[in-house]
């Protein structure tokens, strides 16, 4: 049996993928995480279809099931265009604002689904359009 102890989503966008890559080998997960990615990251498990939902919780099952994975983390990030397709935004703080209700959302629905989960929320802030410097922080 392999193990990994976490399973991450994390958004698409291909201005990330250095970075993240980065933040994943500072924190010890490269190598250690299931990696799931999907515009907007976890927006789908929201706003999505149910078997778009229920697709995504199955991802979730299985990585805890087969890898014994115990943690799901959330990486959101600043302009993200899966957002701002879905809604328009009078500032980055507004687009922000609403990515954080959404991943507290889904923290609330991994809960639902497997209670013994700890849930970790990551906020990436893009501090250029092209993503060569980007911030991560933990949501509480």
């Amino acid at each position: 049996m392999h193990k990994c102890k976490s399973i991450v989503f994390k958004c698409m966008d291909f201005r990330l993928t250095k970075e993240t890559i980065r933040f994943l080998e500072e924190n010890k997960l490269l190598g250690d995480c299931d990696i799931v990615s999907l515009a907007g990251s976890s927006k789908s498990l929201t706003d999505g279809k149910d078997e778009i939902k229920n697709m995504l919780l199955k991802q979730i099952k299985t990585s805890s099931e087969l890898h014994s994975s115990t943690e799901v983390i959330l990486i959101h990030h600043s302009d993200c265009g899966a957002y701002k397709t879905s809604y328009c935004f009078s500032s980055p703080e507004d687009e922000k604002k609403t990515q954080l209700e959404d991943m507290n959302k889904v923290e609330s629905l991994i809960k639902e689904n497997f209670p013994k989960i700890e849930v970790k929320k990551i906020w990436a802030e893009m501090e250029d359009k092209e993503g060569k410097k980007v911030n991560f922080s933990i949501i509480d």
